[in-house]
């Protein structure tokens, strides 16, 4: 196996992430922004999202195809809020162990906020 080999395979090994640029975006608003530009009803989206049952099939396919759209209505309409990585598998998990790395910190630093709240 050649170099050129192991790069191009190493090609074929990767995925898609699509993450926010902004940590303070939600994306709960873009795409409920999306379904009330597109005439849909955000709550009964966010409700069925909620209560949804692996059987229900009708439903499923609605809220598939509407997140499905509300992707691509966010890539068109807001493309400086998104950020397009391939990774490979490793990279992933890397990503994955420096996100919940930053959770715990999160989690701890609120602690200690609303432990020194509490001498206030």
């Amino acid at each position: 196996m050649t170099p050129a080999d192991a790069a191009g395979s190493q090609e074929k090994d990767r995925h898609l992430h699509v993450r926010l640029n902004d940590e303070r975006s939600s994306i709960y608003d873009l795409i409920t922004e999306y379904l009330q530009a597109s005439g849909k009803a955000p709550d009964w989206f966010w409700r069925t999202a909620g209560h949804l049952e692996g059987n229900d099939a009708d439903n499923l396919e609605e809220l598939l195809s509407s997140a499905f759209e509300a992707g691509a209505f966010i890539a068109h309409d807001h493309p400086e809020d998104l950020e397009f990585r391939w990774v490979t598998e490793e990279e992933c998990e890397k990503e994955r162990r420096r996100e919940e790395r930053g959770e715990e910190q999160r989690d701890a630093k609120g602690k200690e906020r609303s432990s020194l709240s509490h001498y206030a």
